[in-house]
């Protein structure tokens, strides 16, 4: 029965190889699984901080495109809003939305236009129905704008409203942007 014994003991004991790759492997499973964890929480960082990068680009883009499309409506919506008892100011309003080419030409006809609003005793109430960017760059933009006014003056118009449509350029001036051109679309 020693014998038996002794066959029971060495297929109890492992082999010296097989105790040593075991202990390597409980030595390096730790150290692998910190590394691995590193690893994986490095690649969760770096994403994370890729999307936040391009999640602040496409809200700047997007605040850039409301800004563009609120100055169109606001220069449309005074240029529009014309009231002969107040009619200077209502004209420099316009001059103060807008800048560039558009600017200028306003500017030199702005004395014409403040005579017949008050010749004329005009009120005139510019509504915006619709406004939407179609194209944008950084400094600049075109905004479609669909509108309305509602005049009435001593010639007999009275509150009779007159539709318009019309492609409203904006440009950075300073900073905000302003009405650089505009034309009536039909």
């Amino acid at each position: 029965m020693p014998a038996e014994a002794e066959l029971e003991a060495a297929e109890e004991t492992p082999p010296a190889a097989a105790v040593v790759t075991r202990s390597r492997w409980a030595r390096l499973a730790p150290k692998l699984g910190v590394a691995a964890a590193g690893v994986l929480i490095g690649g969760l960082v770096a994403a994370t901080a890729v999307m936040l990068w391009q999640h602040s680009g496409v809200t700047a883009q997007r605040d850039r495109d409301t800004a563009m499309v609120e100055a169109a409506r606001n220069s449309v919506t005074a240029l529009l809003s014309i009231d002969h008892t107040r009619a200077r100011d209502d004209v420099q309003r316009v001059l103060e939305l807008s800048t560039g080419a558009f600017r200028e030409d306003f500017a030199k006809s702005a004395d014409d236009f403040v005579a017949t609003a008050e010749k004329s005793r005009a009120v005139t109430k510019g509504t915006i129905s619709a406004a939407a960017l179609d194209s944008a760059a950084e400094d600049n933009g075109v905004v479609l704008v669909a509108a309305s006014s509602q005049v009435s003056n001593s010639s007999g118009a009275r509150e009779d409203p007159r539709p318009f449509r019309m492609s409203v350029t904006v440009t950075r001036d300073g900073g905000q942007f302003k009405m650089s051109d505009l034309e009536f679309v039909p």
